[in-house]
């Protein structure tokens, strides 16, 4: 584990103090819980978008010569 220093503001930190006192852990536990929790909502975010497009070629096939050759028709050959 790592050892860091932040400043908060007086309303952080009183939140902090009574999450603190609800919960009976220590401040910096409360800290690190809020970013783990902070980082999984991101990551599943990351995971959910990455289901919905899983997949979506399967059946399908594409010839990449012949698509760049599409995109660059308007182009001079030498």
């Amino acid at each position: 584990m790592k050892r860091t220093q932040i400043y908060l503001d007086d309303e952080t930190y009183g939140y902090l103090k009574k999450e603190s006192e609800l919960k009976h852990l220590s401040i910096s536990e409360v800290i690190r819980a809020g970013i783990r929790e902070k980082m999984n909502r991101r990551v599943q975010k990351i995971l959910k978008a990455t289901n919905k497009v899983s997949g979506i070629w399967e059946g399908r096939s594409l010839d990449v010569e012949s698509h760049i050759r599409s995109l660059r028709k308007d182009r001079k050959t030498w």
